[in-house]
């Protein structure tokens, strides 16, 4: 049986307007009445899935966040981290001059994002989609006073990628990187991923992955929807993660997830 929801924001939960539509508000709000537990794992900041949790009304119904790609995870319930991993400050500075006159980087300080001279068009998309503010700075490191739970690298797609795999051979033992979009390098702590953060967090509250319906639509929800017993895409999803799902839902801006979860659980609201 069915317990959990595990889903994206970007590209599933959301829509391309990076809200959530009253039809699917109204449904997780109602499978959670009945017993499902439902589990945002993102990307993005806390502060910036907070107001998404709060909408979903999951302090009420106990539900849980995954931040950053999984290297912090939050009980929406007691209002509190039980886990987090950052990147050692140490680290920053040699990150940051890896990169180049073609990248922007960007990190995180109070509920703004610090980035590297100045924004490119891409910088300003992750402030649009988080609702957050950019910080220019001329000096990232010296910026940066706090361990940061993810680094984000912008610049053009193909440079990008010779960039990441110059990072993964510099920084082998200490950071993980990988593009969640052709534009976007996300910069983690070593062995942080979406799908190990949740498969802990279910061990913790006394769940299984055999009762986790998990959707997603991007490169970096592969692994978590292979942890799960069903795995759901959205229609507008990469075509890789259509491919590895057990089930395709329509489009995140036609209640996928709403959707989806009306078939597995059985009702509607």
């Amino acid at each position: 049986m069915l317990r959990f929801l595990s889903a994206d924001l970007d590209g599933t939960l959301l829509t391309s307007a990076k809200s959530i539509t009253p039809y699917t508000q109204q449904g997780l709000i109602e499978a959670q009445r009945r017993g499902l537990t439902v589990i945002l794992a993102s990307g993005r900041p806390l502060y910036s899935i907070l107001p998404y949790a709060e909408q979903l009304e999951m302090q009420k119904y106990r539900g849980f966040i995954i931040a950053y790609n999984g290297s912090l995870v939050w009980d929406c319930a007691e209002g509190k981290v039980i886990k987090e991993q950052t990147i050692p400050l140490n680290i920053i500075p040699l990150l940051a001059e890896t990169i180049g006159d073609d990248f922007r980087i960007h990190g995180y300080k109070g509920n703004g994002i610090v980035v590297q001279g100045t924004p490119d068009d891409w910088s300003r998309y992750i402030s649009r989609a988080n609702k957050m503010p950019l910080l220019e700075v001329s000096d990232f490191s010296e910026a940066i006073t706090d361990p940061q739970h993810k680094c984000i690298i912008t610049g053009p797609p193909r440079k990008l990628w010779h960039l990441e795999r110059r990072i993964k051979k510099l920084f082998d033992t200490s950071l993980d990187a990988y593009r969640s979009e052709s534009f976007l390098l996300e910069i983690v702590p070593k062995g942080i991923d979406k799908a190990e953060a949740l498969r802990e967090l279910l061990e913790s509250i006394g769940g299984g992955t055999d009762s986790l319906l998990c959707c997603g639509d991007g490169y970096n929800d592969l692994n978590m929807m292979r942890l799960a017993a069903v795995s759901c895409a959205t229609r507008n999803a990469k075509k890789p993660v259509k491919k590895a799902a057990t089930f395709v839902t329509d489009s995140c801006d036609n209640d996928g997830v709403a959707h989806a979860v009306e078939h597995f659980f059985k009702f509607r609201a």
